[in-house]
């Protein structure tokens, strides 16, 4: 016959997991892949403004904004990828992405942040590239909106 303890634990430990809410549940496994990133997915203006004023060549920024709102201002040492071309560059082999956008193509692992208008767009380029396998994306969700109104003051 079994011992009471082989019998409750899994009984106790399912039966836990049933009355977990799902939005809980959701935070639980989020905060288990964040504990694995040596980053959090979200970049703040701090983290940005330091980027630019080093001048870290190993970190890229990515605006995914459309050429009309390019042309209206940038973040500093910042590329353009369009978000309709986020998917398409994504696959392109590295020396045809960088014949087409000027820059060299960057790893699974590099890290890479994706910054928009208000964040939206930043957001979906972000999702598709871990999608993807990139690992070392992140998103600026605050991005030009953000930076503006920081780095004016």
């Amino acid at each position: 016959m079994p011992s009471f303890t082989s019998l409750a634990i899994p009984a106790l430990y399912q039966t836990s997991r049933q009355f977990v809410p799902r939005s809980m549940a959701a935070t639980i496994r989020q905060a288990q892949f964040a504990s694995k990133a040596s980053k959090p997915d979200l970049v703040t203006y701090e983290e940005i403004d330091t980027l630019i004023h080093q001048g870290n060549k190993n970190v890229l920024l990515i605006d995914v904004r459309e050429p009309g709102e390019v042309a209206q201002g940038v973040i500093p040492t910042s590329h353009h990828v369009p978000l309709a071309n986020i998917q398409e560059a994504l696959a392109l082999p590295d020396k045809e992405f960088e014949a087409r956008f000027g820059f060299k193509k960057f790893g699974k692992d590099d890290e890479v942040i994706f910054y928009c208008r208000s964040g939206r767009r930043s957001g979906l380029a972000f999702d598709l590239a871990r999608q993807l396998g990139y690992s070392g994306a992140r998103n600026y969700s605050g991005s030009w909106l953000d930076y503006e109104a920081k780095a004016k003051k």
